[in-house]
């Protein structure tokens, strides 16, 4: 944890210092603040005065029965900021409201317009994104920000999508610049698999925390947490794992991706091909996003409700995705393994009783059970991270507060 300074020109830096304290633990005291800050009782006295007034944090009610004057826990204001998440998966878009507690107070999932045009989904998100501001009935002024988690390659820096694969006509679109011009609100942009990493980070609520998150929708990516840090990257693109080989003898699929590569082994496009060629379904315009969407579901519903053939697909499909987090838990030598995104939740009941233990298969060192969970935040996590990320971006401390001159 960053620690403050008790020079008075810095006082911005620590009132961010401590507000980032309490949100990451809270309950905790003027005590715990000024041991774990570094700063004087007299500092952390003005600053919990300070953010108290401002609506962002306040005193709570002392637990246990303990003797003498007890400690005043403080927590954050839930009330005191929020910010607004946006996942654009090509199949779902997916909006939450974000509280200063790190509670989505409103949450919403649409079908994502299938629009060749930009624009139109743009003015559907802002839509989506007054409409969910004004159900909640909040000062518009409390609201901090938009955070948008797309699908990569993109530009975090400018807010431009580069060229999505699942994005057609999506080429250099301003994404941050046009969704700023139909909100009004600060936009900030992320790639989809950092964000749901990111909101799986702030959920957990281990000291230290090191893992993989693999990432399922209508594409596959992952990302690494190591040391309670998002590991992003040197253009902030990191997670491109769809092409990683898991199957040589995989079947040929009519489709652009890798022959035997991870996303051909689970991405809904691939599942519903495969589903297809015998018989199970008939193939949907692999052009819409929703009806591959659809389809999968209907897959994964035949499974559930014992369909032999289903589940031998689902099966075969785990242990393929099984391959492929060996080759990730090997090389990063991680303790952990966190599968999510808007599809786990249709595949975890055929996925999560197998994987485990075809994961620890694929290990080459000697180690214990890695362990292998499903996203404690829901099929919502890329969302509910992108609201993180604003949330941190505004209130977190920064080294650039300390720079004079």
């Amino acid at each position: 944890m960053r620690r403050g300074s008790n020079q008075l020109r810095l006082a911005d830096y620590n009132q961010a210092v401590v507000l980032e304290l309490v949100r990451r633990s809270p309950g905790a005291s003027r005590a715990d603040l000024q041991r774990e800050s570094g700063l004087s009782s007299q500092t952390i006295s003005n600053i919990t005065r300070r953010l108290i007034d401002e609506h962002l944090i306040c005193e709570s009610t002392p637990g246990g029965s303990a003797r003498g004057r007890p400690s005043i826990p403080l927590v954050t204001e839930p009330d005191g900021a929020y910010s607004v998440g946006v996942h654009i998966d090509p199949a779902r878009l997916t909006v939450v409201l974000l509280d200063l507690a790190g509670e989505v107070r409103l949450g919403r999932q649409e079908r994502t317009p299938q629009a060749t045009n930009p624009s139109e989904v743009t003015t559907f998100i802002g839509d989506a994104v007054h409409s969910l501001i004004t159900e909640a009935d909040i000062a518009r002024d409390r609201v901090l920000g938009l955070g948008i988690a797309a699908p990569g390659p993109l530009d975090v820096d400018a807010g431009v999508l580069l060229d999505p694969p699942q994005l057609p006509n999506w080429r250099d679109v301003r994404l941050g610049a046009d969704l700023h011009e139909a909100t009004g609100l600060p936009v900030l942009l992320d790639k989809d698999v950092t964000a749901a990493a990111t909101a799986e980070l702030r959920c957990s609520s281990e000291a230290s925390n090191t893992f993989v998150f693999l990432y399922l929708g209508s594409g596959v990516g992952a990302s690494v947490v190591l040391d309670n840090q998002v590991v992003r990257g040197t253009t902030n693109n990191m997670g491109e794992v769809g092409d990683l080989l898991v199957d040589p003898d995989a079947e040929q699929l009519e489709w652009s991706g890798r022959r035997g590569g991870l996303a051909a082994a689970c991405v809904p496009e691939a599942l519903v091909l495969q589903a297809a060629r015998v018989g199970l379904m008939p193939l949907p315009d692999l052009n819409d996003y929703v009806a591959v969407d659809d389809a999968c579901s209907a897959l994964c519903d035949l499974a559930a409700a014992g369909d032999a053939v289903a589940s031998r697909l689902l099966h075969r499909a785990a242990r393929r995705v099984a391959v492929g987090l060996g080759v990730l838990v090997n090389l990063l030598d991680v303790p952990r393994v966190v599968i999510g995104g808007p599809l786990w939740n249709r595949l975890s009941p055929a996925f999560l009783p197998v994987i485990p233990g075809l994961v620890a298969h694929e290990l080459v060192a000697a180690r214990g059970r890695v362990q292998v969970q499903g996203s404690a935040v829901g099929d919502r996590v890329a969302a509910q991270g992108a609201a993180e990320l604003v949330m941190d971006h505004f209130l977190a401390p920064r080294a650039s507060a300390l720079m004079v001159g």
